[in-house]
């Protein structure tokens, strides 16, 4: 389905995802918009598309950022989500906190930094009451581990969620060989989850975007959650071959954790998804596809 915006023709999903076996339904129109405030990141992931980027100091236009919202909802189009991300998000504090200031009468606003702990701020972002929920990335159980793949070292305070509602944020884990690639190293990243006192995780296969997600892929078919004591299977998802996920619930020592595996085979996919950067509305996530 597609929808006029600016003149522009953007795609918009006409079915939701098909569950299980059965057949996907057609949906009202909706998109989910990304905004990112930065492609600097305090980290240096071999994986991600944002590794070695510096800002470009550049005003963001949070004027033209509303401008969008409201054209979509006055067109009828269902705001989903404004994801906050970047880059690492807390590195432009000031621009997230303007955007939740002028936020207040639109719709559900979500948070996604791509470290936690390693900057003061970014915990400091993650107590602010205006978030619906957050997500944060964590590649894995073992601070060694997880400084190798940032390529810097974590601080004593990582993971201090005092003050932090915890009923609102996920953890995000890339399955990356050598580090998260088994089952037996999803379920100590599960447990490490639960001790961490966060209620849910997700578990991401890597887009193949570049050498070292090429090299370092890991199927999410390859975890093999029915062999995980106290795992228990609710319901699958899939558009077809661009994204498939199944849902889980684990039980530990009578906690719970939601659990989600998420596989994006096509990272050309961009259906219902809107980006802003500061100055540019997108259609998906590449540099050609300019709304306004």
């Amino acid at each position: 389905m597609k929808v006029r915006l600016f003149n522009k023709h953007i795609e918009i999903k006409e079915y939701g995802c098909a569950r299980g076996n059965l057949p996907a339904h057609h949906i009202p129109k909706a998109v989910n918009i990304f905004v990112k405030v930065t492609n600097t990141c305090n980290a240096g992931c071999l994986f991600c598309s944002n590794s070695g980027c510096h800002n470009n100091v550049k005003r963001f236009n949070h004027c033209k950022l509303w401008q969008v919202v409201d054209e979509l909802i006055r067109q009828d189009v269902i705001v989903h989500r404004i994801n906050i991300t970047g880059g690492e998000p807390s590195i432009v504090s000031e621009i997230v906190n303007e955007i939740l200031i002028q936020s207040q009468e639109y719709p559900f606003i979500h948070l996604h930094l791509n470290t936690n702990g390693l900057l003061s701020s970014s915990q400091e972002l993650m107590r602010n009451p205006r978030w619906d929920s957050i997500s944060m990335s964590l590649h894995h159980y073992e601070s060694d581990k997880l400084s190798c793949l940032y390529g810097t070292s974590i601080p004593k305070a990582a993971f201090d969620f005092n003050g932090i509602d915890l009923s609102k944020v996920n953890a995000s884990c890339n399955l990356i060989k050598g580090y998260i690639d088994s089952t037996s190293e999803a379920e100590k990243m599960m447990k490490y989850v639960i001790s961490l006192g966060l209620p849910r995780l997700g578990f991401v296969a890597l887009m193949k975007v570049n050498e070292y997600c090429e090299s370092h892929f890991v199927d999410y078919s390859d975890i093999d959650f029915s062999a995980i004591p106290n795992m228990y299977f609710t319901e699958s998802r899939n558009r077809g071959l661009n994204c498939k996920c199944s849902n889980y619930l684990y039980n530990h020592d009578g906690k719970i954790l939601e659990v989600y595996m998420r596989n994006y085979n096509n990272p050309l996919f961009c259906e219902s998804s809107l980006l802003y950067d500061g100055q540019y509305f997108r259609q998906g996530f590449h540099n050609d596809n300019i709304i306004i």
